[in-house]
């Protein structure tokens, strides 16, 4: 699984339900009001990379994911990488948000461990708070200069600015979703390339339950991807979805008030 930075580009519109604490040096929340209930769901979603070598080789790696939300606002992610060949288990690896108890929770597999986070109290959201390792949490406005450096940091110098397209809508798995195209091109000879270079990233998103349905990220450089709903419940998801495996090590840690960088 990704860290948790990238993580919550990819689930940023679930995720933006449960704002208790995101793991960023920096970052900015607003003081957020009482929360109502949500609609809860279960989604469940394949994801696919292959990668096609200059030799005609490809490399394909699959893995499972279940975004659940309960009427509380918990968000709970669960990823398993399927192991390529019979030498090494699966990975599994979990993550839970939940704003009732003030808590993110983390487990792996491969490490037997469950780590567990504390954020700032529901009534103490302001200012900056910090655990022991290093993980922030800061409430407030953000300056305009890091905005724009946050917003910038991640977008690679070669790609020119991507022309939007618009695919109309979709049904999937039962519910309506809007799709859209960006395409992004590289100009002949900008990163040693004899010929342009053209990614395309086509998202399909479901303003009912704030989902991506599905997303297909074709990149000449790094291969196609594609993450795909492949069953989709708007119901109560099973309380288990939100427990950590037993017999894990559990690691705990506190956030307190910190002085603001």
């Amino acid at each position: 699984m990704q860290t948790v930075h990238t993580r919550l580009s990819l689930l940023a519109p679930a995720l933006g339900l449960a704002l208790v604490a995101v793991y960023a040096a920096g970052q900015t929340l607003p003081v957020q009001p009482q929360q109502k209930p949500h609609q809860p769901y279960t989604a469940e979603f394949k994801i696919m990379t292959v990668r096609t070598l200059a030799n005609g080789t490809t490399i394909t790696r699959e893995s499972t994911e279940i975004h659940a939300v309960d009427r509380d606002g918990r968000v709970v992610t669960l990823t398993k990488q399927l192991p390529t060949n019979t030498d090494h288990p699966a990975a599994t690896r979990g993550r839970l948000s939940d704003p009732v108890e003030g808590t993110d929770t983390d487990w792996d597999s491969l490490q037997g461990k469950t780590k567990i986070v504390k954020g700032p109290p529901a009534d103490q959201h302001q200012g900056c708070w910090a655990t022991e390792t290093g993980e922030r949490w800061r409430f407030g406005t953000t300056p305009q200069r890091e905005a724009t450096v946050k917003a910038t940091a991640h977008a690679p110098a070669a790609w020119t600015r991507p022309v939007q397209e618009n695919l109309g809508t979709m049904t999937i798995e039962g519910v309506e979703a809007q799709g859209t195209r960006a395409t992004w091109k590289t100009p002949t000879g900008e990163i040693g390339n004899d010929a342009p270079l053209v990614r395309t990233e086509e998202s399909w998103y479901t303003t009912s339950l704030h989902l991506l349905l599905r997303r297909v990220d074709d990149d000449p450089q790094s291969g196609k991807t594609t993450r795909e709903v492949v069953s989709l419940s708007p119901t109560d998801p099973d309380p288990a979805l939100f427990q950590p495996p037993e017999g894990y090590e559990v690691v705990t840690e506190t956030a307190h008030p910190v002085a603001c960088e």
